[in-house]
């Protein structure tokens, strides 16, 4: 084998490994990549968490998994939301888009309580 043939061989051994690298690295550090869906069920007047960290951009989606109705609601400044009458079997997203601490309850089941911890 030639000497030229050599470094035109390492050569091209470097440029495919910095290209292979370049490609993982977009893949990796793609902003937004991180959101996600949690899922928070309602069943014997209670939820399945009674506290929950998130990311900003992830989204909490409330099921009922319940026999009875529920309005679940924050009234947290910066994380208010409420999702009126939401009956058995029915499910609602609500998505989280800035940090915050969020106290999420039942208004028509007080007892029923989640912290909502959603961070940067």
């Amino acid at each position: 084998m030639k000497r030229t043939d050599r470094r035109d061989m390492r050569w091209f051994g470097r440029t495919r490994l910095v290209v292979a690298a370049a490609a993982l690295s977009a893949v990796v550090f793609i902003p937004g990549a991180r959101a996600g869906d949690t899922k928070i069920v309602q069943k014997d007047k209670a939820f399945s968490e009674q506290s929950l960290r998130i990311h900003v951009g992830d989204t909490v989606t409330f099921v009922n998994a319940d026999t009875v109705t529920h309005n679940v609601y924050s009234a947290t400044k910066g994380c208010e939301f409420e999702l009126q009458t939401q009956t058995p079997g029915n499910s609602t997203a609500v998505p989280f888009p800035r940090g915050c601490m969020a106290q999420v309850q039942c208004a028509i089941h007080p007892k029923m309580k989640l912290r909502v911890e959603v961070a940067p």
